[in-house]
């Protein structure tokens, strides 16, 4: 009976031995897998970027600036407001991340140089990787919350400036672009990796019909030598090297020339005056 019983004895403590080290394997997979899951959602997880809460842009600056500049020294019809708003819109949604969108206007005084709006495109979800979309490295609802905000902010600045009248005596368009080109801040490095340095962009929102004391489209016309002999190049010129330039033209109904005339006088002014080439040029249709 004695021999049986510590027979026994041995099988029950081998048993809880086997029990032991099988508990403490399964421990150790089970933290492996737990410190490889840490790892790899660290080494996947992009670095945090501060924002600033009141504009949405990086504490250290953007990576880039697309100034939007309305020329409101003439009204807009209905049709054209809408195509305004429909562009700007597509500026929104193909702006990179920790990009800068300002609104800004001129008047017959020349640049506002306080913009009626500036905010940064904080991030879609569809700009983040797949982990964040997952909602394991951020959180989606946040993410849409801030986007929703750069999205409100333009719009309404949009609608803030449409609801305006627009009437002036001068059209100062040449200085208040270069100003414009001087003010606007310079693109930075928001992290070296994911989101470098681009280029800052001016969308110019006008008919190109300048109207000053050192030139005025409706008293020399599209005369380019008329241009040469004022001092407009002396006084507005200026390379836009470090800047792209568009252009969304305004359709004026003008006796003389047409909108395409306009637009072909001043592409050849920057070409051969301010050693500078438009990026892109698009007349809308509205108001013919």
């Amino acid at each position: 009976m004695v021999k049986k019983r510590k027979t026994r004895n041995k099988r029950n403590q081998s048993k809880n031995n086997s029990g032991t080290k099988l508990a403490v394997i399964s421990a150790i997979v089970i933290l492996t897998a737990l410190v490889a899951a840490g790892a790899f959602l660290a080494l996947n997880t992009e670095k945090s970027v501060l924002l600033d809460q009141a504009n949405l842009c990086p504490g250290i600056g953007s990576r880039g600036t697309v100034a939007i500049l309305l020329d409101t020294t003439d009204g807009f019809s209905q049709i054209t407001k809408e195509e305004v708003r429909q562009n700007i819109l597509e500026v929104q949604r193909t702006l990179p991340r920790y990009y800068r969108v300002s609104v800004f206007t001129l008047d017959e005084d020349g640049l506002k140089h306080e913009p009626v709006a500036s905010v940064c495109n904080p991030g879609r979800l569809d700009q983040m990787d797949n982990l964040a979309q997952q909602g394991l490295t951020a959180n989606p609802a946040l993410i849409s919350k801030k986007y929703s905000e750069f999205e409100v902010t333009i719009s309404e600045a949009m609608e803030t400036i449409f609801e305006e009248k627009f009437e002036a005596k001068r059209s100062p368009i040449l200085s208040s672009l270069q100003e414009l080109s001087v003010i606007i801040p310079e693109p930075v490095n928001v992290d070296v990796d994911s989101y470098q340095a681009g280029r800052n962009k001016i969308v110019l929102v006008t008919d190109l019909l300048e109207h000053t004391d050192i030139f005025s489209v409706y008293q020399s016309g599209l005369d380019f030598d008329a241009f040469r002999a004022s001092r407009a190049t002396e006084k507005f010129g200026k390379s836009y090297s470090a800047v792209d330039v568009e252009m969304l033209v305004v359709r004026r109904g003008q006796a003389n020339y047409s909108t395409m005339d306009v637009v072909r006088f001043w592409a050849k002014i920057f070409r051969e005056e301010f050693s500078s080439e438009i990026k892109s040029i698009k007349i809308l249709s509205g108001e013919i």
